[in-house]
This record gives structure tokens, sequence and C-alpha cells, in this order.
């Protein structure tokens, strides 16, 4: 903000022109001609009020720049200001004004407004482009309402007349600094909070009481991926809360709508790509001067790695009891199976001349056959897993396998589509055994989902010292209902099976230091078939070799 002052001499006593209130008349109102030669301003002539109203006023020193032609006038004016302890520089005229080093510097510029090379509101652009940061004070003796509209026009805010009071011109400035101290204060808040919004790993959201959304914080972007455009207006609760959950939330939000706070409450987001996220929230009402609902201002907390490792946690002592338990089931089991696989090896010599007997008994076999693979699926999820690595190029790996599900590929249309450049693919520390299991159950989920023609796409790249490879394939894909829990254990949309195929995968893969996950379409992209990414260390990692060895 800029203020400016004109001041002008005439008999009548001194007027003031201000945008602001009337300025309080503090000490004992003395005039001062700036234009006189026949007498000078003494300072130690004031009244001793003087000097109480001086030390208020030290807390705000200012860089002040004075410009007036008339030399004995300049001298007065700064003479009346350094009584306040302000830092004064002077000049005599506009150019030389133009030209002071540092302009940034000055808080308050006062001048003259008939100068020898020409009027300070022809001077104005000027001056409050090269001083920015400075209030205006424009004092004269032509004080006509022309004069004064293109001094407010030029960038002037008060236009003050002659003669100068030194108390009214004192208090001018006085007021100026407090305004500019108030001013620094409320920049200072401002910008710590908004330092605050922007930096605090917490959505901060303000709704009004329909649930249309009027601002939030740069985290919400950073946590959905909605960005205030998209999101500005339109309603939270259909924007960004899953339908199932609709309800739920407007009934949690509501009690805000009082003048009071709600308790803390749980809900799921709806991100920009389709995932959601649970958020602790804590609401509070912001109401106006009639103690009406304004808006609504939520913070919430995005919890939801807690909420997964709650589910971990809860899942691994699960799978620990079931483990324990699998364990010995298999055990047993198997020494019935072997029993049972043994008593049909001696009746199939009793009855090897009965052909109806025979296809019964081989019908037992495959049953029982089936049931030994079942168990060694299940021992194998439950057992350690303990890795025999060595150097060994992936391309080779997945070719092998491919060769291997001949049998499973006999009668189908089935292609298998990888890069040209596989003799370049860096060979990768491994299990090659564990990582064919890998490969093998991936390949064989997609035979089983795909109809012909099945095709079958793998490609590698190495990123951050990773090799990633991708297979996809050319199915229906994996349901977003489903694509959350096909890692976890026991969990299947077949008719047959365990349910632990791919979470023998993920444990294998994480014992080798890596990771394992299904990648989803794009949500403007139709599906594309199921597609798995899996991102192993070029180098064996230290750690997973220790835990692999401990697990």
């Amino acid at each position: 903000m800029r203020s400016a002052i004109a001041i002008s001499h005439c008999d009548q006593p001194l007027r003031s022109c201000h945008r602001d209130d009337t300025l309080q008349r503090l000490l004992p109102r003395r005039s001062l001609d700036v234009n006189s030669h026949r007498h000078r301003f003494i300072v130690h002539q004031l009244s001793p009020a003087i000097d109480q109203h001086s030390q208020s006023a030290n807390g705000h020193r200012l860089r002040i720049l004075v410009i007036e032609d008339d030399q004995d006038s300049l001298a007065n004016l700064l003479d009346i200001l350094e009584i306040d302890g302000h830092e004064v520089h002077g000049v005599d005229s506009l150019q030389k004004a133009l030209a002071v080093p540092n302009p940034d510097g000055y808080a308050i510029t006062l001048t003259d407004r008939k100068l020898p090379d020409g009027m300070v509101e022809d001077f104005l652009p000027q001056l409050t482009a090269r001083m920015p940061q400075s209030e205006f004070v424009v004092f004269t003796g032509f004080g006509d309402v022309d004069s004064t509209i293109a001094a407010f026009r030029g960038g002037a805010s008060d236009y003050v007349i002659k003669p100068i009071i030194p108390d009214d011109l004192r208090g001018t400035v006085r007021r100026i600094a407090e305004r500019r101290q108030l001013q620094s204060a409320f920049d200072k808040e401002h910008a710590f909070a908004e330092m605050i919004l922007n930096t605090a790993e917490a959505i901060v959201l303000v709704l009004d009481p329909e649930g249309t959304i009027l601002q939030f914080n740069p985290y919400l972007t950073q946590t959905t991926g909605w960005s205030a455009e998209e999101l500005k207006g339109t309603n939270w609760f259909q924007q960004c809360i899953p339908p199932a959950q609709q309800d739920v939330a407007r009934s949690i939000f509501a009690p805000t709508t009082r003048p009071a706070n709600g308790p803390e409450t749980v809900t799921e987001v709806a991100c920009k790509n389709g995932e959601h996220i649970h958020v602790r929230w804590s609401n509070t009402a912001i109401l106006d001067a009639g103690s009406k609902t304004q808006s609504i201002l939520a913070v919430g907390v995005d919890i939801s790695d807690l909420i997964d490792a709650q589910q971990q946690a809860l899942q691994a002592q699960r799978l620990a009891a079931i483990g324990q338990t699998m364990t010995g089931l298999a055990h047993e089991s198997r020494n019935a199976l072997q029993r049972i696989m043994a008593a049909t090896d001696m009746l199939e010599l009793e009855i090897e001349k009965d052909s109806h007997a025979m296809q019964d008994l081989d019908a037992i076999r495959r049953a029982g056959n089936d049931l030994t693979c079942l168990l060694d699926e299940v021992r194998s999820f439950a057992a350690p897993i303990h890795l025999q690595r060595h150097d060994e190029s992936l391309p080779s790996v997945w070719q092998r396998v491919w060769t291997d599900l001949k049998l499973q590929r006999n009668n189908r249309d089935a292609t298998l589509r990888e890069p040209a450049d596989c003799d370049q693919c860096p060979k990768v520390h491994i299990d090659v055994f564990r990582m064919e299991q890998v490969i093998r159950n991936l390949i064989e989920n997609a035979l089983a989902a795909c109809p012909d023609p099945f095709e079958l796409q793998i490609q590698w790249q190495v990123e951050d010292e990773f090799v990633v490879l991708t297979l996809r394939d050319n199915g229906p894909g994996i349901g977003l209902d489903h694509q959350h829990k096909i890692f976890e254990p026991f969990y299947t949309t077949k008719s047959t099976g365990t349910g632990l195929g791919l979470a023998i995968c993920q444990r294998i893969i994480e014992a080798h230091g890596g990771t394992i996950r299904q990648n989803s379409p794009a949500a403007d992209q139709p599906a594309s078939g199921a597609c798995f990414e899996i991102r192993l260390p070029v180098k064996a990692n230290p750690r997973a070799l220790s835990e692999s060895s401990a697990s």
C-alpha cells in the first residue's frame, strides 16, 4: 500500500485530505512554513511531549526519502523526522530521486508537488515503479482539486495542504509505520499458514454445508491425484466418496453442520486412478457472525498404510496358525495317500483283465495324484524359502518354461511374443528353479483365462539397477474387485485350486529382493488383458539374501 500527503501554503489553518480516518492530534499544533527562509525549525523548541511520543515511534524505524528543492525546508523536514529515530535522506529534484541507490529500501517518500524539473504527479508512475515498497506523502502550496485527483491517480493516497504542522507530519509517519508493522505481521502469519498448508502431510478440506468443495491444500492432490481444477465447485461426496459409502459419509459429516466439532471418523476416498485410500477425519464447523454454519473444515490423515499393516499382521497370525496346521495335515495326508497309491498298485495286478475296473482304478489314481499336488502346494507355501542362486538370463528362464508347457499348449492357438534383443538382457542372481516356478504359474493362469487365439507378450527393461519383466496376455483381464486380493493366500476365482499360486510367487520374488504387482489399465482405457510386472535387482541384495536364509 502507498500513502501520500500533499500540503499547500495558504492563509487558512491546516487542512488534511486523507483516504483513511483523520489522524489523532496528540501534540500541540504548531505550523511550519517549509518554504520560508526567515526561520529554521529548531528541534528543542517543540513541546516536551514530543520526546514522549518519539519514544513510542522508535520501535518503527523507517527509511525515508524527502524530495524538496528548498534547502532550508529540506533541512527542517529532516530535523522533524529524525526526532523519531528514522533514517532520513534528502534530494532536491525528481531526477535525483529516480537515481537514488537501493530504492526498494525506502518505506516512505515525502515530496513537494512542484519541483524545478516538473510536477510530482507527472513523475509518480516512475517513482512508484522505482520504489514499489514506498508509500508517498505529497505536500504542496497548490491545493486545487485537479492536482489532488492527479496525485491520487499517480499513486498518492493522501493529500495534505501546507503549512506543515510538525506533530501532524510525525503522526502521519507514525501511522504509516504502525500500519506497515501490522501488514508485516499479517504477511508473516499468512506465509506461515500457507507453509503449514502446503507442507503438512494431512488433507485440509473446506466444504459448504451441502458438500461443495470450496478449497483444499496440495496434499489432497498429492494423495488422490485430483487437481484443483477438477474438484473445486464439485460435490465432495459424489466426486470422491465411493458410491457404497456416500450415505455413511454424509451422515459422518452431518454433525459438523451444527456449531460443534464432529468426532474422528474413517471413510474411504476414491483416487483419480480408481484406487481407494482410508482417511481419518476430524471435522469442525466454521460459523458466521450469526452463529450459522458457513462452511466445514475437515482435516484428514491417510491411514491406508496403518490399516494395511494391521491387516497384514492379522493375516500373518492367521497364516502362521494355518501353516502349522497344514504342515502337520500335509504330512499325515501324504502318508495316507502313499498307502492309497500302494493299494491301487496291488489292486491293479488283480484286476488287470477287467477293463471297467481298470478305468475306475485309474480315476482313483488320478484323484490321488491331484490331492498330492494340492498338498505339495500347501506345504510349499508353509515351508521356508531357501534360495540356491546363480547368475542367469531371464529370457532363458521364460523360454524353458514355454517349452515345458508344450503339452498344455497342445491343440491351442498360442503365440509367445518376446523382444528381439533378448541376448542383451543383463543376467540376474536368482534361484532358477524358483523363478521358473513363478513364470510357469503366471503363464498357466494366462492359458486358463484366455480363449484362442492366445497371445503372451513379454518385455524387459532396466530401471535403476533393476530388471523389470512384464508379462501381458490378451484375455479379459482381472476385475477391479479382485485386483487387490489376488496375492492373498487362499484367494481364488477358480472352481479348483488352493488360491496359493500367486501368494507363493510373491514370496519367491520378495525373497529375491524384488517385487511383483499386477498393472491395471488406465481408468479411461478399456481392459487389455492381465499384466504382471516383476522387478528383480541386477545384483543380489545382501538384505534379501539374509532374509531368505532366515525365512
